[in-house]
């Protein structure tokens, strides 16, 4: 038999190559769609224990609650601050007042599902929220 001194490749194995070639690009799609996920949430988590963080800090400056949470930058990702105080008297040693503050936040702007063949999105009763809680004390001001 004589063969043709060019050799191609037929039909079937271009289709396959092809076919391997897309799951490979959809993987890699995939795994950037979940890093890009990952790194904001952490980054929203972040900003929100910060802000948190920032409240304590003013409380214990002397700050009142109502002033502390008016002056404290708006974040869409926080849902509340709450303050709870109360005195505490120490023998021998007067009045310091204690706060105990909660803050409550979403750890991802959206709850995104595939139903019914489509995309859907928005705030859901399953979206993901995060409690963080600080003890912090003050001496008596008044």
């Amino acid at each position: 038999m004589n063969r043709p001194a060019t050799a191609a490749y037929s039909l079937i194995e271009v289709l396959v190559a092809a076919g391997v070639l897309l799951i490979a690009v959809a993987a890699a799609g995939a795994l950037a769609l979940a890093t890009v996920t990952q790194e904001e949430t952490s980054a929203r988590v972040a900003r929100c224990l910060n802000l948190h963080e920032q409240a304590a800090r003013l409380y214990q400056l002397g700050l009142a609650p109502s002033t502390i949470t008016s002056i404290l930058p708006v974040d869409p990702a926080t849902i509340s601050l709450v303050f709870t105080t109360q005195s505490l008297p120490i023998t021998n040693l007067g009045t310091v007042e204690q706060a105990t503050t909660t803050l409550t936040f979403l750890t991802t702007p959206q709850a995104a599902a595939w139903t019914a063949g489509s995309w859907t999105s928005g705030e859901s009763s399953n979206t993901a929220r995060r409690t963080s809680t600080l003890t912090v004390i003050r001496p008596s001001l008044r």
